[in-house]
């Protein structure tokens, strides 16, 4: 998940972005077809040197161009599975909706633990962000 502090309100903000690097040939490859089905922006880094091939980067944003994509890889996925659930959860339960900022900073420490440990569970980040999200409806009807 993308996160930063807006400059103008202070408010800390949270929304999933996937970014897959390729090199050579694939990268060649895979990158236009990413584009043309499913959107997105490119970015081709640095030119080659050495042994070291050129670097092709596709970035999707944008919640519904980026479920799309998550959910017709999710089951195909090995090391990054749960990252893409929590991304598809949090894309249906808190897109566009507000969302308490504690829950925002979860979600972004729960993906960048998912990240050093692979097989963290992301239902259980699902369930604490629920929790999160009806305290604070709770406590703002009060």
């Amino acid at each position: 998940m993308q996160a930063h502090v807006d400059k103008r309100d202070g408010v800390f903000y949270c929304r999933p972005r996937l970014r897959i690097t390729l090199s050579g040939k694939a990268g060649e490859m895979m990158i236009p077809n990413f584009l043309a089905n499913f959107g997105g922006s490119k970015d081709s880094g640095k030119e080659p040197t050495g042994n070291w091939q050129q670097a092709h980067t596709w970035i999707l944003t944008g919640a519904t161009s980026l479920r799309k994509f998550l959910q017709n890889v999710v089951n195909h996925l090995a090391i990054k599975k749960e990252q893409a659930r929590l991304a598809i959860w949090w894309l249906d339960h808190c897109g566009g909706k507000h969302v308490p900022e504690e829950a925002r900073r979860f979600a972004h420490e729960e993906l960048k633990a998912m990240k050093a440990d692979p097989q963290r569970l992301s239902e259980r980040a699902s369930a604490q962000i629920e929790r999160m999200m009806r305290q604070s409806s709770i406590a703002e009807a009060m």
